[in-house]
């Protein structure tokens, strides 16, 4: 098949939502699919060409966020100023990724764009059942369409000196908090829980690692930060060396208001690192509490359980290891694809049922 994935453009590319993206086209191009690749504000001078036949035509256009990756454009191949009958139009795939489900804030601020995106959508997915029922009820026209497709994870590789860059101690106690600076993500109320377990353990850092994507809340991040010594923050580093970030991490927290599915809790899963993530949308529907995370609402229930962790209490690593088997039973990179490919294909029977995809 030859497939578009429209992504949304920066800075909200610089995120989970583009490294998913990115992860499914390499994997879909190693499957021998052809991958075409566009940011939102890119994608009408695409739909030109493409209608124009200056570019070959597509099976499927999969649209990675309903509001941020929105296009109004049908990317179907145009004869002699009008729709050539001829050529099928091509299948349009729509992921809800995160801020854009239903009940969220962001999402009924962008209602009308996202009903246009239902509107051409054949098919959709989310990371869980819960999410797809959550879709099909606010979007009806979706139902029956909407497919739960479980993000893959593989253990992350590489190495990163993130004792040596925070200039830290063999014997400190890690706290890794990968995130975005922007509201959603709760990294001021990290700061805020992870006080008193600073208090509690003098060895105790606190560290964020994510792009500033959000100037204002970014700002007040870094105020804190000038009056918390034991708090860092890093920039975002390449893919390729975070299982170095992971490695050097006693526990990985996420204190987020919300989810679609983090891929840093998958991938510190999938390293055998402890998880204490808050008990919200997103986490609740997979992370397990007591069996291979924790999972916490108040800073009270926070603070208790990354002390554990940070302390390598026996309990924790055994959730850890729990943790790990998990994501490799059930987030597989290879069943991940697989599920992909068998919705382009419903897609493409629901927008051209008698014209097969290229091959």
């Amino acid at each position: 098949m030859r497939i578009l994935l429209i992504v949304p453009a920066p800075p909200a590319v610089v995120s989970g939502n583009e490294r998913t993206a990115r992860r499914l086209a390499d994997g879909l191009q190693l499957r021998g699919h052809e991958i075409a690749w566009c940011i939102a504000p890119d994608a009408p001078a695409l739909a030109d060409r493409i209608e124009r036949g200056s570019e070959p035509p597509l099976d499927v256009v999969h649209v990675y966020h309903a509001f941020r990756a929105a296009c109004d454009r049908s990317f179907a191949p145009m004869g002699e100023g009008r729709r050539d009958p001829a050529r099928r139009r091509p299948a349009r795939v729509l992921t809800f990724a995160g801020s854009d489900l239903p009940g969220l804030p962001l999402a009924e601020q962008h209602r009308p764009v996202i009903a246009g995106e239902v509107a051409r959508a054949d098919a959709a997915m989310v990371a869980f059942p819960e999410q797809r029922e959550a879709v099909e009820r606010a979007w009806p026209a979706l139902r029956g369409r909407v497919r739960g497709i479980h993000k893959g994870a593989a253990r992350p590789v590489g190495d990163f000196p993130l004792r040596q860059r925070l200039g830290c101690r063999n014997d400190e106690r890690l706290a890794l908090l990968v995130a975005g600076l922007r509201p959603a993500k709760g990294v001021l109320r990290a700061l805020d829980w992870f006080a008193p377990v600073a208090a509690a353990e003098p060895r105790a850092r606190l560290v964020l690692l994510g792009p500033e994507l959000d100037a204002d809340y970014a700002r007040a991040v870094r105020a804190r930060l000038a009056v918390t010594p034991w708090a860092h923050w890093l920039p975002p580093i390449p893919r390729t060396e975070m299982g170095g970030a992971y490695a050097a991490a006693d526990v990985v927290l996420n204190t987020s208001d919300y989810e679609g599915q983090s891929n840093a809790l998958l991938e510190a899963l999938a390293a055998a690192r402890p998880v204490v993530a808050r008990d919200a949308p997103g986490n609740r529907e997979w992370l397990h509490d007591g069996v291979t995370a924790r999972l916490v609402t108040t800073p009270t229930e926070f603070t208790a359980a990354t002390l554990n962790a940070l302390h390598r209490d026996p309990a924790a690593l055994a959730l850890a290891a729990a943790g790990q088997t998990y994501v490799t039973d059930q987030h597989s990179t290879a069943q991940e694809l697989t599920a992909l490919e068998d919705l382009y294909t419903t897609a493409l029977s629901i927008s051209s049922p008698a014209t097969p995809p290229a091959a």
